[in-house]
């Protein structure tokens, strides 16, 4: 497939907002590790955007996880307007609270960091930002110069066509500010322009799990000419020809597809990725969403296309059936469990998994089509809820990708 990368992009082909559903969100620094995209000690101009993603609502009650180029604003339950797949609001806390567990399908090189363990790739990178906090806000700031110095450099290297140098650059730069995404994803497009494909997709996979990528004119700003970029993609495109059991490599070229708004073409990509490796998570939803953003007329649909989970319930729920103490045995992934009061109060603890233990307490509610709300002081987590045939409460958070299963909760 020979695709045009001289892109305008269209009202007609972008990522849309499908997943719209999605309500869930995190100001919690911790969440998005000490260097969230909102609140960085230094902005590079290189950032840009991020497939024209954000929220664009009122009321403004707080900042998204955004690169430079996002939209501020925030969302209700009501009202909202979301890019992307759900954890990309939770940052960490979708696997600190064990609503999902998180495994990268392609093995990568590690990364040696320089005052903690090595980055593996092993754990999508908001883990890894709330794993490597420096100590204290002088030592962040150190750290973020010295890492700024040397992103610049690699940046250089890169456009002189030094791929080697750039990718030695990028480390030293990951090696002191190991919880930057863009860093990573800059990483990957080294090792991409280097043809190692694998690697590349091994070090985009536990990113796009936790945040959507770049968008076009923020990756093409790196070449000194697009005709580089050209060349680098027909050689992709020729590699999953010659490796057509690849899933690294379809997963790679449906990233360099969604980011060049080819939507369909991403699509099929990252549907392949997920076939050949079914443990491939983020290439079968990421394969969803540049699916459900093809559209033909002039608007993008907002019905909320076939995101899950917000359908009708069978039963409506009154509050008295889901109080009381809930718990989710995932066996080596741990044990969630949700109590719910009758004075308003929930608490949600998670323990026994990879993680460390986890609780959060706060105020919840449930609203219209069976949506429980459970809203602390700096995260929230809506999903609809239901009563399976056994008795038991099955839990799936709002704007998540289809087949979502959620938490099955028994009562105890």
């Amino acid at each position: 497939m020979n695709i045009n990368i001289n892109n305008k992009i269209s009202v007609n082909n972008k990522i849309n907002n499908n997943f719209k559903n999605n309500v869930n969100w995190s100001t919690k620094r911790e969440n998005w590790g000490y260097n969230p995209w909102w609140n960085r000690p230094a902005h590079y101009p290189w950032y840009g955007g991020s497939w024209h993603c954000g929220w664009r609502r009122p009321p403004y009650r707080y900042y998204p996880p955004r690169f430079p180029g996002y939209y501020y604003g925030g969302p209700s339950a009501g009202e909202v307007v979301a890019w992307g797949l759900v954890g990309w609001g939770l940052g960490n806390l979708i696997f600190d609270c064990g609503y999902s567990s998180y495994k990268n399908p392609y093995p990568v090189q590690p990364v040696p960091v320089s005052y903690s363990q090595p980055v593996t790739y092993n754990q999508p990178i908001t883990v890894v930002a709330a794993q490597t906090i420096p100590e204290s806000t002088e030592v962040e700031e150190q750290q973020a110069e010295k890492s700024e110095s040397l992103i610049n450099t690699a940046l250089s290297e890169f456009k002189q066509q030094n791929f080697l140098g750039a990718l030695e650059s990028v480390n030293k730069a990951i090696a002191e500010s190991p919880g930057d995404g863009a860093f990573h994803e800059f990483r990957a497009l080294v090792l991409f322009a280097l043809g190692k494909y694998p690697e590349a997709a091994g070090v985009l996979n536990p990113i796009l799990v936790s945040s959507p990528g770049w968008d076009w004119s923020t990756m093409i700003q790196f070449y000194g000419s697009p005709d580089t970029y050209t060349e680098q993609l027909r050689k992709l495109e020729e590699y999953t020809k010659s490796n057509s059991e690849s899933a690294p490599a379809q997963f790679l070229l449906g990233y360099h597809y969604m980011i060049g708004t080819h939507l369909d073409a991403a699509s099929a990509a990252f549907a392949k990725a997920a076939e050949l490796e079914p443990a491939d998570r983020v290439a079968s939803q990421l394969a969803e969403l540049a699916a459900s953003s093809v559209t033909t007329g002039e608007e993008a649909d907002v019905s909320g296309g076939d995101a899950a989970p917000m359908t009708d319930p069978q039963e409506t729920l009154v509050l008295d059936q889901i109080l009381g103490s809930w718990k989710a045995d995932n066996g080596e992934n741990g044990v969630v469990t949700l109590m719910l009061s009758d004075e308003g109060i929930f608490t949600w603890k998670y323990e026994g998994g990879a993680g460390e233990p986890f609780e959060m307490q706060g105020e919840f509610n449930l609203g219209q089509a069976n949506l429980l709300t459970l809203d602390a002081s700096d995260s929230q987590m809506v999903g609809t809820v239901s009563l399976t045939p056994e008795g038991g409460l099955n839990f799936v958070l709002a704007g998540g990708p289809p087949g979502d299963p959620g938490l099955q909760f028994e009562k105890g």
